[in-house]
């Protein structure tokens, strides 16, 4: 039951921009250029309209991505990005609001390098 749970969240609905929108998460697909995480997840997405196109029927829980979600409140913020089909992750907690591209930024080096070291 639980994996039926987390799969729910990995499922595709939307398209917008770069990103594919699941419930919780957005999902690009990896490998990921990190000019695509840094337009997905920049201000001007966030805060602006964004035209998004319905995926009918949803698109199937995917291991080929890199799923991520920023986070911030009251200064302090937070980044969550993984990468199922290569099994490593990052969470990313900062009691001050650190702009998401330099989150952003860290996380792709990270992560990559984790990817590319199996």
């Amino acid at each position: 039951m639980f994996q039926r749970a987390v799969d729910a969240t990995h499922t595709g609905y939307f398209k917008a921009g770069p990103l594919t929108q699941d419930l919780i998460w957005e999902q690009y697909p990896y490998p990921v250029a990190l000019q695509s995480l840094l337009d997905g997840n920049a201000s001007s997405m966030i805060l602006n309209a964004t035209p998004v196109t319905r995926i009918d029927p949803p698109q199937a829980p995917r291991d080929d991505v890199w799923i991520n979600k920023t986070g911030s409140t009251n200064g302090f913020g937070a980044y969550v990005a993984f990468v199922p089909k290569e099994r490593v992750g990052i969470v990313m907690l900062a009691n001050r609001n650190i702009p998401n591209e330099a989150r952003v930024k860290a996380a792709y080096a990270i992560i990559t390098s984790l990817a590319g070291a199996r």
